[in-house]
């Protein structure tokens, strides 16, 4: 109860890749933080994620989240350093590159149209005819005719990633409580006052983060309309072979293929609107299958390893809400949808700079959660 008994800097809801983003950015400056996660930090869709720093791939025009990928994407290795010297844990930060693959000329053409942009930006992109593409991925299927390489983009572990980021957020001064259910924020005029628990306790914070994923529109006092962020369900399959059969996370047609240190590789990933249901379905573990070895064929003599489902936060128009959420105190981290892992450094210095009254790193009007319909909030 001592916990309960202070007012914390910054009491943050959920204890996934962005709440522990933003534990640690605020403790290494020295802010009293107190994480509430209804069960284990890190256990729900971050560490299920795939872990691809797709900044560039990802994107398919300008704009915001463009520009907001690049400046997170810039930071993950100074993030990855802080975070071996405070854990001691290799996040797997590997500048693997991503290559999309083309199975004819026509789709190769759109693709190299589709990101022709990030030339203005001073991104590094690089066409692969057929020899190119067969030179830099020798496994790729004889079927594939051209592609279109991202060497800037990269890829990390997000269970290490997770692990590390709550030890180093413990170890600079942040708090844990594991199995706290929130029932509603707690806000007095125009002021945040705090989060209410469902044994009645008060949490006393000058600032509450929202950072429950799928689950923030649940969350009572939370400005969102009903709906304003969803879980999209993705599925995942994981083969096992003894020895990496390439570096570079590659997207198929009907798949990508993420590679791991020790030989793994993930076959991502279904996007399917279901609710909250976790199953991993037969469907869909063949269909990745089916692409997998397609589009590269020694993938068919792999093990087969686990399969799981997670949840990735959805809004509509596909923007994050990162920001001030009406009353002074409440900011929300969420809606990042596909790109958690990969925004989590930014969204953090986004965080850290709104709770220490400072301006933030880049302009974030474009994800104010103030562009949705609210709901009034109950005090």
């Amino acid at each position: 109860m001592a916990k309960r008994e202070r007012t914390w800097d910054a009491v943050i809801v959920g204890g996934g890749i962005m709440g522990l983003g933003a534990a640690f950015e605020l403790a290494r400056e020295r802010a009293r933080v107190l994480v509430l996660e209804r069960s284990v930090p890190g256990a729900e869709a971050s560490s299920a994620a795939a872990g691809i720093l797709g900044a560039q791939v990802e994107a398919h025009q300008d704009g915001p989240t463009f520009e907001l990928a690049l400046r997170s994407r810039a930071r993950y290795a100074a993030w990855a350093r802080a975070l071996h010297e405070a854990s001691g844990i290799d996040i797997e930060l590997r500048p693997s590159g991503v290559v999309r693959v083309a199975f004819d000329a026509a789709d190769a053409r759109k693709t190299a149209r589709e990101h022709g942009f990030q030339r203005r930006h001073g991104c590094r992109l690089e066409s692969l005819d057929h020899d190119a593409l067969r030179e830099l991925l020798p496994s790729v299927t004889l079927e594939a005719k051209a592609g279109l390489h991202f060497p800037d983009d990269a890829r990390v572990d997000p269970p290490k990633l997770l692990g590390a980021l709550r030890i180093a957020a413990e170890r600079s001064g942040a708090s844990f409580e594991s199995g706290a259910l929130v029932k509603r924020i707690v806000s007095k005029g125009h002021r945040v006052e705090g989060v209410l628990l469902d044994n009645g306790s008060l949490v006393r914070g000058r600032n509450v983060v929202v950072a429950a994923g799928s689950w923030s529109s649940l969350v009572e006092g939370v400005p969102l309309p009903e709906g304003g962020v969803i879980p999209a369900r993705g599925q995942i399959v994981e083969l096992l072979l003894p020895v990496p059969l390439f570096q570079q996370v590659v997207f198929g047609p009907k798949c990508y293929l993420v590679p791991r240190d020790d030989g793994r590789v993930l076959i991502g990933s279904t996007l399917e609107f279901v609710g909250y249901r976790r199953e991993v379905t037969a469907s869909a573990v063949r269909n990745l299958l089916d692409a997998a070895i397609h589009l590269v064929p020694k993938l068919g003599d792999a093990t087969l390893g686990r399969s799981w489902s997670n949840f990735r936060p959805y809004t509509k128009d596909t923007l994050p809400l990162i920001g001030c959420a009406g009353a002074e105190g409440l900011l929300l981290a969420t809606g990042h949808y596909r790109n958690g892992i990969l925004l989590a450094p930014v969204t953090a210095e986004i965080i850290a700079a709104l709770v220490f009254g400072r301006a933030p790193p880049l302009e974030i009007g474009a994800f104010s959660p103030l562009r949705t319909r609210v709901k009034p909030q109950k005090h």
